[in-house]
């Protein structure tokens, strides 16, 4: 497997333009790719704006340092900034990017088909995630903004001097699922792990 896990296929309309030269700006080694998966969840949909459903009481993203108009959720997230406009706008997901590290977040929301759960999301997104035979490690319960969540971690390259960690959070929230990525090289995996914690714990929506 080269790079993150699978994302959803890009919004209806084209697929957003390539930015080749993003990864090496983050001086990720090894080619990150990220991989469209078309017709995962059976989902026609695939991304959407959630911004105009969130139920979040005014004020809700009072001391957040990230608020995203796409998807409607805010975090505090200190020291991690969305990667640059001209790059977000045409990616079916939202980035953030810590710049000492090059450690990177990626979130997206993508509408479910009726009947479709949480264990669906989580079955299927694992099966895709094993294709390719690259391990995944157990499934841990959480939270995220009140509901429940699944968490699992995924090695990348290991045993490489520059090998990296995924952490991958999915939850469902009125009919949408939502998937957070962490990607790390695993020499400070732990610390970059505790502030996703933090952040996901910070998160509200608007």
């Amino acid at each position: 497997m080269d790079g993150f896990p699978p994302l959803p296929a890009p919004p209806p309309g084209g697929e957003p333009e390539r930015e080749e030269p993003v990864e090496e700006e983050r001086g990720h080694r090894g080619g990150i790719v990220v991989v469209a998966v078309v017709g995962a969840l059976a989902l026609a949909a695939a991304t959407v704006a959630i911004a105009v459903r969130g139920s979040g009481s005014p004020g809700a993203c009072e001391g957040s340092t990230v608020e995203s108009a796409r998807f409607g959720y805010c975090i505090a997230a200190p020291g991690w900034r969305l990667a640059e406009e001209q790059h977000t706008a045409r990616l079916p997901y939202d980035e953030l990017i810590k710049p000492e590290d090059a450690a990177t977040m990626r979130i997206v929301a993508i509408e479910l088909d009726a009947g479709q759960d949480l264990d669906v999301v989580v079955q299927t997104v694992r099966s895709l995630e094993t294709e390719d035979g690259v391990g995944v490690g157990d499934v841990v319960d959480r939270q995220v903004a009140g509901v429940p969540a699944a968490q699992w971690d995924i090695e990348l390259d290991a045993g490489d001097s520059d090998a990296r960690q995924i952490r991958e959070v999915v939850f469902v929230r009125e009919d949408t699922a939502w998937r957070v990525q962490l990607l790390a090289e695993v020499a400070g995996f732990d610390v970059r792990a505790d502030e996703f914690d933090a952040i996901l714990r910070s998160w509200t929506f608007r």
